[in-house]
């Protein structure tokens, strides 16, 4: 499957959006100021204010997997419930495949039973610490969404799994194997756009900055990060847009936002390193 995007990834202190809505907001525009500030001294553009937090990204979210974690650490799936704090209808559930290796994360052919939905194919790309210069780490993942009802239970794997074909029969639990919130964790999300990075011409690549909240502590974000993604199915990622972008991901790894050593959102809620 080909590839659609590639996202570049970096962990922020949390700590830093404490506080209620306004203290969050004010804290995401100084960080928007210093994001411009250090790219423009690398000639780097960008526009937007990263302020817009539309009602359909403040969002609820859960993961469920069996108390061992067997879809995650013996499959390599996620399986992802999320939907709108406002809503009450559908969940939008995903189930994602991910794993280092670029043909075997794409080499899975499980899709949707109903429906045309092939799914996303996409590429992470994370800073990762050492000496002199930061590097990075591609993780690749394929996804596939699909919807439950607000009265559905999902109580089991098979029932997780059972908008879904064409999996790997031989590496899931088995069906029967009952499933629960995965580390007890329920976020609330909030994701702010609007913010864009020119990397060429031709190419702009959207911003985000997603923070997380335990749904009982709404003052104390557990996870901050931010993000940007360009589009690879178009054909106009060319190596210089490939080279602003890591230019981009160096210069932001300065910054006093960013968390070197924090871990990503979902290494937070399976408790991985």
């Amino acid at each position: 499957m080909k590839l659609s995007s590639r996202e570049y990834k970096l962990t922020l202190h949390a700590p830093e959006f404490a506080g209620d809505e306004a203290a969050y907001r004010s804290k995401a525009a100084d960080f928007w100021t210093d994001t411009v500030n250090r790219l423009g001294e690398t000639g780097i553009g960008a526009s937007g204010k990263l302020n817009l937090l539309e009602p359909d990204k403040q969002r609820n979210v859960f993961f469920l997997d069996t108390p061992d974690k067997a879809l995650y650490e013996r499959s390599d799936l996620v399986f992802r419930m999320r939907r709108p704090v406002a809503a009450k209808g559908d969940w939008d559930a995903t189930l994602k495949f991910r794993h280092g290796d670029r043909l075997l994360a794409g080499a899975p052919a499980f899709r949707l039973r109903e429906g045309r939905g092939r799914g996303k194919f996409e590429e992470d790309v994370k800073a990762v610490p050492r000496s002199g210069m930061p590097g990075f780490w591609a993780l690749f993942s394929r996804s596939v969404e699909a919807a439950f009802g607000p009265r559905k239970k999902l109580l089991t794997i098979g029932d997780c799994l059972a908008p879904f074909e064409k999996l790997d029969s031989a590496s899931l639990p088995p069906l029967k194997e009952k499933v629960q919130t995965v580390s007890g964790l329920k976020v609330i999300e909030h994701v702010f756009e609007d913010g864009w990075l020119n990397l060429s011409k031709k190419v702009g690549a959207e911003c985000a900055l997603i923070l997380w909240w335990k749904e009982d502590k709404a003052l104390e974000p557990i996870a901050a990060e931010f993000s940007f993604r360009f589009a690879l199915d178009d054909g106009e990622a060319d190596a210089k847009v490939v080279r602003n972008a890591w230019t981009a991901m160096t210069a932001l790894s300065g910054s006093p936002f960013i968390d070197p050593k924090g871990r990503t959102k979902t290494a937070l809620v399976y408790g991985a390193d």
